[in-house]
């Protein structure tokens, strides 16, 4: 009983410093005063409450990038205790702040297991546990991130914990499952970053720990172990790796980034007091750990006859030489997984680890040297505090607390409470910020039902992004209105005659970000509605950087898009001669057909259709002043069409036997999860206008529903399923004779 008065005592003084370090954002109408949470975490915790609404998770946000994926983004929370609080209490910010609190508390709880475990030293596990909770990295990189990198933070000591426990233990089955699920738990919680530098540790020190006597022995336990954790792991984790997988294959992260992204902003050496011992006054990457700390450090090498001992040694000078860009980085660019990571300074995260570590075995060794005398006997407990005092006089004491920031309604903004007040589905467009990519408070607009058409995060769809990037520097009300962008937002007076001035409102210039605000409003004069039928069509086949450069030329200069639409393809032979009838006009590009595809050209231009150029009469080019008559000659305007229900995965719009093609803008074409369906009979989609979606109707009646259900999404989440179901079974064969009173070991 005694032991574990003790262990609830240094728990809770663990939990204590938490609140006292966090205190700032305990009042409810403040958050951490972080881009990131104030921004991208707002984002994506108000998504998941309005799908959870639904029942559903929010697999796609209508609100960001005129629609994008967002469980797929691979920092996004899937399943964490961010995402239990907002199922449990519907309250974003408490779930925010909370969940923030609670994990910063894990990640020394974490360490504190895991030290005990190996050095069976309460005093030292606790010295452990605050230098991991308040070193220079937790204060200059992970609290100044995103809460999936606290999240990951916080698991490492775990993941370490039951590896470590795995080996040493003969439950090796029952620790290596747990182990698999706290890695499973990173990958759910969007800490890539940190889930790549823990299998790196666990890596390094499954490898380290061949070094035996018994070398074939645990040669063949690392290897089941390890194959165990990885199955589970990627078994839990498939509902949300599959689909960051799928995506990313098509995102600006299909191949790894450059070197230059790679390092980074290395450390450099000159400086490498400030970064590991104190970062007092220091602006860059930092794991300073103290003084004290260091000293605890350096003595806890004399243990160098210990495995852990030697392999933490091992893993803080890897670390240094990698953050500082050495030849280490130059191999580490070469590992897959780390090869799409981005700055080297951020392996700093493993120096902090293996130093808890050895601060605790340097504390250990150093009480047990300093018994031998009488009179530290009388005063160990004073030792003891001083060490903590001194400690934490420099790490926390001496450090500026995170800082709060107000919390911002979205009818604080009254730019947005302006909009806000207009009924219709639109999207907005926000050049306040210059960048195409970037934090423009789709935050706040998304809690109005308002989405917007830029974004931001690590990872984009780059066709997209060039669209964008071509939509704000040439400000076409055309081509906005193809986006369904009738407001524009901006900094400065705009010139452009199409964009008519609404009002000027009032800035903040306080504010986290001011784009938001505005000041100024304007109105697209050629606003298109979301959803609508056009009564002209345009088929463009041929090479696919060549159909966009056309569309684009097509769009800024020929096409009326309130009564025609481009629709993008390959080859003629790809359609049937009944398909080609749809179109108005078919642009021929080069290696767009062959000589079997001219017969059904033959068949189309019979019933009226026009070939552009018109290779059936030897014309293999045509003029821009040819192409603009032909264009001039598409009359006629839109229909918009009614949505009878619009949520993050599923969009239902009625039907009443209209006929022709259906313009949706929206980016479904573009990702393969999309569905479109009529009374359960499925329909294709197209990609049309270089960044939208199209769809041809028969005169049904009903109701067109579009569903986003990615594959990857569906066959990850049997694999994760049938794990748990699995994971299941063996704890109840585990502990069911434990419960049934035997002594298993």
């Amino acid at each position: 009983m005694k032991k574990i008065n003790v262990h609830i005592i240094f728990i809770a003084v663990l939990f204590v410093l938490s609140l006292f370090f966090l205190k700032n954002i305990l009042h409810k109408s403040v958050m951490l005063n972080n881009v990131h949470y104030i921004n991208d975490l707002t984002f994506l915790s108000y998504n998941t409450k309005e799908s959870i609404k639904k029942n559903e998770l929010p697999l796609w946000t209508p609100y960001f990038y005129s629609g994008h994926p967002l469980i797929a983004i691979p920092e996004n929370y899937m399943f964490d205790l961010n995402f239990l609080l907002i199922y449990l209490f519907k309250d974003i910010y408490f779930a925010m702040n909370f969940s923030a609190i609670f994990y910063f508390f894990l990640a020394g709880l974490g360490m504190y297991i895991l030290i005990n475990a190996i050095i069976d030293n309460k005093k030292g596990a606790f010295i452990s546990a605050i230098i991991y909770m308040f070193n220079g990295y937790m204060q200059s990189f992970i609290m100044h991130g995103h809460l999936n990198i606290l999240e990951g933070y916080a698991l490492v000591p775990f993941v370490f914990f039951f590896v470590y426990k795995a080996i040493k233990s003969k439950d090796w089955v029952f620790y290596g499952i747990l182990a698999g699920i706290f890695f499973a738990l990173q990958i759910l919680a969007g800490s890539i970053i940190l889930f790549f530098y823990t299998a790196l540790i666990v890596g390094a020190y499954f490898l380290f720990n061949l070094i035996s006597r018994n070398f074939k022995k645990v040669l063949i336990k690392s290897v089941f172990v390890g194959l165990l954790a990885v199955s589970v792991t990627l078994g839990l984790s498939a509902i949300k790796l599959l689909p960051v997988l799928e995506f990313t294959k098509m995102s600006s992260r299909s191949d790894k980034v450059s070197y230059v992204e790679f390092v980074g902003e290395p450390i450099n050496l000159e400086n490498i007091l400030k970064i590991l011992v104190t970062h007092v006054n220091f602006p860059g990457m930092s794991a300073a750990i103290g003084i004290i700390a260091l000293i605890l450090v350096l003595y806890g090498l004399v243990n160098y006859r210990k495995k852990v001992v030697v392999f933490s040694l091992i893993i803080m000078i890897f670390s240094i030489s990698f953050a500082s860009g050495t030849f280490v980085a130059d191999v580490m660019y070469k590992v897959p997984g780390f090869d799409k990571q981005r700055h080297v300074e951020r392996s700093l995260v493993l120096f902090v680890f293996a130093a808890s570590i050895l601060a605790a075995y340097g504390f250990a060794s150093l009480s047990e040297k300093l018994k031998k005398y009488k009179l530290f006997a009388k005063y160990e407990i004073s030792f003891f505090a001083l060490v903590i005092f001194l400690i934490l006089l420099q790490l926390l004491f001496l450090q500026t607390l995170p800082l709060p920031s107000k919390i911002i309604k979205p009818e604080d903004i009254k730019l947005l409470d302006y909009i806000s007040k207009d009924a219709s589905i639109f999207r907005t467009m926000n050049i306040a910020l210059r960048e195409v990519i970037g934090t423009v408070g789709y935050n706040y607009y998304a809690q109005k039902g308002i989405s917007e058409v830029k974004g931001g995060g690590g990872i984009w769809v780059n066709d997209y992004v060039t669209f964008i990037a071509i939509a704000q520097n040439t400000l076409s009300s055309k081509i906005l209105g193809i986006l369904n962008v009738k407001y524009v937002i901006s900094k400065r007076e705009l010139e452009e005659t199409d964009l008519k001035l609404v009002d000027i409102f009032e800035e903040c210039k306080d504010c986290p970000f001011s784009e938001p605000y505005g000041p100024y409003l304007y109105k697209n004069q050629n606003f298109l509605p979301r959803y609508y039928t056009v009564p002209n069509s345009v088929l463009i086949v041929g090479d696919n950087s060549m159909v966009k450069q056309a569309v684009y030329n097509l769009m800024l200069q020929n096409l009326e898009p309130k009564n025609t639409v481009l629709v993008e393809g390959i080859k003629i032979n790809d359609y049937n001669a009944d398909f080609l009838k749809r179109f108005d006009i078919i642009l021929l590009l080069k290696d767009s057909v062959d000589s079997e595809g001219i017969s059904k050209l033959r068949e189309y231009a019979l019933q009226g259709g026009v070939i552009v150029p018109d290779i059936l009469n030897n014309q293999n080019s045509i003029s821009n002043e040819a192409i603009h008559s032909i264009f001039s000659k598409l009359n006629g305007s839109y229909t918009e069409m009614k949505i009878n229900d619009y949520s993050n995965n599923k969009v239902v719009v009625d039907l009443n036997g209209q006929k022709g093609w259906l313009v949706a803008s929206e980016r479904f074409a573009h990702f393969s999860g999309w569905k479109a369906s009529i009374n359960g009979k499925i329909l294709n989609i197209f990609k049309a206008n270089n960044a939208i979606t199209a769809l041809y109707l028969e005169g049904e009646k009903g109701k067109l529903v579009f569903e986003y259900k990615p594959n990857s999404y569906r066959k990850g989440k049997l694999v994760s399923i049938l794990t748990i179901t699995i994971i299941i079974i063996y704890l109840v064969y585990y502990f069911l004779p434990n419960m049934g009173g035997s002594n298993q070991a």
